[in-house]
């Protein structure tokens, strides 16, 4: 069983994922922390904690966009405070992209890094150890052969699908770019903690509370780490913001390896919070799943988009087309959209008639507090 906890993150991501390990033991993932402002709920998950259990397996900052990384880097001030330990962090910095070509990384994977350094903690470990001298390898797929995977406590396995070469080989021009206008120097730690130091919106909490239709073009979001989770035979795909043609892509191959023309999975975080510009039918081509996981208030972007929605609920109804029940159930619902926040942009997918009429299920938060826990 995985269980996946979207907490509020106003137009971002932050996932806490657990699953069983032996005995009375849980294992933790939390999946990007959200934007600034929404860090809080971050903060206080962690807090609810018993002080001995907060800990993390894996924290993952799929890629630098605002919206994901900022909540990582507060959490990170925040972490000796909270008395939180973390085996290992994936987030591909400028130490990873700069082996290809050289240039450097944007201010807040600057700071993020910076953190991580200063706090000496495992970086990227699970997908192979540096050589001496060099930096943490980073998380992406080789041009050729097996999907780099990583054994995790509990039985549970994570298999990357994104990003590739192609996608960080851009990412390292568009960062560069970011900070020659920014004025910033690259690679200097102590500098980049001094800007951190200075960003109030980035710092942590504890001193205060213990005492459309187009394509995808972004680049950040073209480099967000995405992979499989799975654990006792259940399966969970998370996306970050994902490009929907780089996301297919790395299914293929993972396909390539397991059989098969769909990946079966017991739920996917849909990428970039259900923009149209991500949910593609190419991705949702390679999908055998009912169950979509949508984390956005839709303040910034008017997140879900329809038409992605629209293409979530035919992707399921075509995969029931050979075996659409007949007799009573012929019009039970097939679909599952789950929402952490009821909003101006996710309430229209409430409307009972709706969801008969479009053989789904909408869930929402069960009190009128953001954030919604599902079992995968």
């Amino acid at each position: 069983m995985i269980t996946v906890e979207m907490l509020p993150a106003a137009h971002g991501d932050a996932l806490w994922i657990e699953w069983p390990g032996s005995g009375t033991d849980v294992h933790r993932m939390l999946v990007d922390a959200g934007p600034s402002p929404t860090y809080r709920a971050v903060f206080e998950r962690v807090k609810a904690l018993p002080p001995r259990s907060r800990h993390l397996d894996v924290l993952v900052a799929t890629h630098v966009d605002a919206d994901h990384i900022e909540g990582v880097v507060r959490l990170l001030q925040d972490r000796a405070a909270l008395k939180l330990s973390i085996d290992d962090l994936w987030f591909n910095g400028w130490p990873q992209i700069s082996e290809r070509a050289g240039l450097l990384g944007a201010d807040q994977g600057e700071m993020l890094q910076a953190l991580i350094d200063s706090q000496r903690l495992s970086w990227n470990a699970a997908f192979g150890s540096p050589a001496r001298g060099r930096p943490p390898r980073a998380v992406c797929l080789p041009a050729q052969g097996a999907l780099p995977s990583a054994d995790l406590p509990g039985g549970a396995r994570a298999t990357l699908v994104s990003p590739g070469l192609p996608e960080l080989d851009k990412l390292l021009k568009e960062w560069g770019k970011v900070l020659r206008n920014l004025g910033v120097t690259p690679g200097m730690p102590d500098e980049a903690l001094d800007r951190l130091a200075h960003r109030k919106s980035l710092r942590g909490l504890a001193a205060d509370l213990l005492g459309g239709e187009r394509l995808d073009t972004s680049v950040p979001n073209g480099s967000s780490i995405a992979f499989l989770l799975e654990h006792d035979g259940h399966r969970l795909l998370l996306t970050g913001d994902g490009h929907g043609k780089v996301l297919a892509r790395g299914l293929d191959r993972l396909l390539s390896r397991l059989g098969g023309t769909r990946l079966a999975v017991g739920a996917v975080k849909v990428p970039h919070h259900g923009s149209a510009a991500n949910v593609t039918d190419d991705l949702l081509s390679r999908l055998d799943t009912r169950r979509f996981l949508i984390s956005t208030n839709g303040d910034k972007f008017n997140h879900p988009d329809a038409a992605a929605i629209d293409r979530m609920l035919a992707a399921v109804g075509r995969l029931d087309e050979a075996a659409r029940p007949v007799g009573p159930d012929a019009d039970a619902a097939q679909a599952e959209l789950v929402f952490n926040y009821r909003s101006r942009t996710t309430e229209p997918w409430s409307d009972p008639a709706r969801q008969r009429e479009r053989r789904y299920t909408a869930v929402y938060p069960a009190t009128a507090a953001a954030g919604t826990t599902v079992e995968v």
